[in-house]
This record gives structure tokens, sequence and C-alpha cells, in this order.
């Protein structure tokens, strides 16, 4: 009697799945498909360079910015550097952080208010000035602020004069840090010295336009444009979905016991799953209004139901299956509190022990590990 067997196609690609030779389209490893005979199989062309990428992309790069960045360098004034606290991890391009290395920074780490009340204002500050060291920048000094209430503006006002050193000013950092609010904030208590006007400038080289402040008659503060976030979830989704999970108010902390075969989905967003047999206790530090879901894994299909039929919050019409994802696994083999991170979305925070976690996040987006910032 004729035997009948269906035949197994790459869950991304469809083409048909084989183990014989691997530089054939459609190789599989032959353990890979023993273990899985049933599951949701890519190929290794798939899993290696279209959903489990290698590396997290890193932003964009506007080439005009380096007219901006070379005057930087020429003049070596004092940059201050407005990071978003609650979303800077992934933010940092190389080619920026390259260009400032022999610069003076003062790190301004805004939306202090969005952080939760039992965050430290030290170690936040520390974690900060530390990750931007990383990056090889003269980090003079960590200020926390947040524009809603206003906080520490006086403070940041007074570090500046401190240590511009009768130099001018440039303020960088990427876009939706809130760099326009914050100087908005600071224009309230500042008092122009001289007789010049605020006024728009246009930075040499480039058609990129910022605002030029005097501080006295031969020095001023440059504010530039914002810099690329394009590697951030909120540049991948609807106006009312980045309402949602662009915090508006102090996020608070929740708690969840993961499992191996348990997924935690971050609305119909994001998800991640442990894959260690040792359950692990994770706090989980996102916009109030997104919606966390702790189910049992079923695999891609059941995550395309899911999408199809929105019964997650918030849901973004861009995704709408499991192919529109890119996947990491981490493999934590630090010691002590550490974070695992979505941009734009948030992180979860929890006790390292040799963990795997896999993160499914929209194509593009920048995931991360780092110390825990909590």
């Amino acid at each position: 009697m004729a035997e009948l067997r269906k035949v197994q196609r790459c869950y991304h690609c469809g083409v048909v799945l084989q183990t014989e030779d691997a530089k054939k389209e459609g190789y599989i490893r032959k353990e890979i498909l023993n273990a899985y005979p049933e599951g949701l199989l890519l190929c290794d062309n798939c899993y290696n360079t279209q959903r489990f990428n290698s590396v997290p992309k890193e932003a964009n790069f506007d080439e005009q910015y380096l007219s901006i960045l070379q005057e930087i360098k020429d003049k070596k004034p004092l940059v201050v550097y407005v990071i978003d606290l609650f979303s800077f991890e992934g933010s940092f391009i190389s080619k920026i952080t390259e260009m400032l290395s022999d610069t003076d920074v003062l790190v301004v780490a805004n939306k202090r208010d969005l952080l939760p009340k039992e965050a430290k204002d030290e170690k936040i500050k520390e974690y900060v000035a530390h990750r931007l060291r990383v990056s090889k920048l003269q980090v003079r000094d960590v200020i926390l602020t947040s524009t809603n209430p206003a906080y520490n503006i006086d403070l940041l006002v007074d570090k500046i004069l401190e240590l511009r050193h009768g130099r001018d000013v440039y303020v960088v950092g990427p876009s939706l840090s809130g760099k326009s609010a914050l100087i908005t904030e600071v224009l309230k208590i500042y008092d122009n010295p001289t007789s010049s006007l605020i006024t728009t400038c246009n930075f040499e080289g480039t058609e990129l336009r910022g605002f030029k402040i005097p501080l006295d008659r031969k020095t001023y503060i440059y504010e530039t444009p914002g810099t690329s976030n394009d590697n951030s979830i909120l540049s991948k989704v609807e106006k009312p979905v980045q309402n949602l999970i662009i915090p508006k108010k102090t996020i608070v902390e929740r708690k969840f016991r993961i499992g191996k075969e348990q997924i935690l989905l971050f609305g119909g967003l994001a998800g991640i799953k442990l894959e260690s047999d040792k359950k692990c206790n994770i706090k989980v530090y996102v916009s109030n209004k997104v919606q966390l879901v702790l189910t049992r894994y079923k695999g891609d299909k059941a995550f395309n139901e899911l999408l199809s039929k929105k019964k997650l919050n918030p849901i973004s019409q861009n995704f709408k299956s499991a192919a529109d994802f890119d996947v990491y696994d981490f493999q934590i083999t630090e010691e002590g509190d550490r974070d695992i991170g979505i941009l734009g979305l948030g992180w979860i925070n929890f006790k390292a022990e040799n963990q795997v976690f896999r993160i499914s996040v929209p194509k593009g987006v920048f995931v991360y590990t780092t110390r825990a910032k909590i």
C-alpha cells in the first residue's frame, strides 16, 4: 500500500524543509526536525536572517548630523546629553558617541517622574553614568529631571553655568527624549543677560534647524534636532497605540512567576518566554495601559489567532502574524539583578541564574540586557 506523508515547509518562507545539504534552500538540522515533528519550523536561513536576528538593530543615522557633530568636535563645547530614562537603552548611535568621545558631557536623565517611587535617585544616576561611560563619553555629572511636574530644572541651569567655562552649550539627544519641553522649562527661570533674542538657526552644511539661546554676547545654547529612534517600538506603531505605550504617569511595578511552558504577552506588541526549566520571578515595568497576559505557550499559530481576533491590548494593525516579529534568545551569564528591555515599551527585572529568555518583538525593534536600573 502506498504511504502518504505530509511534506513539511518552513513556516516563514514556505520552502520545503530538508536535512541533507546545508548549502541548499530549506535546510534544517535533523535533530530539530526530529524534536519538533509537529512544530512550526523555520529553515536555517529564516532562523538566522529573517526572525532570529543575531544583532539587535541600531537606530539609523542622518548623515547630515555629522556636520553638527564635527562642529561640536571642533568647538569642544559643553554637551548636554538628554536621555529618556524610561527608554534610553539602544538609542545610542555608535557614530554619535564616537564623535562626542573627547567632549565634556553633562547627562540629563529626563522623565524621572515615570519611574516607580521605590527607585532611588542615586542608584539611577549611578546606572546612567556607568552606561554612558561604557560608551566612552566623558560624563561630568548626571542630573535627573522631569517636566511634569518640573523637577531639578534650577539645578540643571546652575550645573550648565558651572560646567560650561565660557563655552557654547549644545543640547543633543534622541527624538521623544523631551528636549524641547525641558528647554521650555529652563527658559521659564533663565534670565537672558543680553539684548539678543532667542532665534532659530540653520546648522552649517545641513538642512537641519534648531534654536539658539544667548548666554552672553559671544556664546549660546544650541538645541540640535533629535536623533533617530527608528529602532524603538514607538516608530513601528500608529499614533493611538503610541499614546497607550508612552507612560503619562508613574509606572506601577507588576510581578509574575514565569515557567518554561509560559509566555508573557505585552498586549499584541511583544512576548517574553522562558526557555529554562526553573521558574523565574520577574518584575515588569511598562505603561500602566499595556495589558500583560501570562499564558501557556501554544506556538505561533495560537499567537496569530490572538492577533487576528484582536484579543490583546494594545494591538497594532501593522503586526498581523508572528512573521512580523523578530525573535532573540538571551542567555544570562552574568550574576545579580538584571534587566531585559524592549526599546520604547519597557523592561523586565529578574535575578540572574543562567536563564535563557526568548524575546519576540516587531521587526527592527532594539532589545537589550543590562544590569538592573532599579
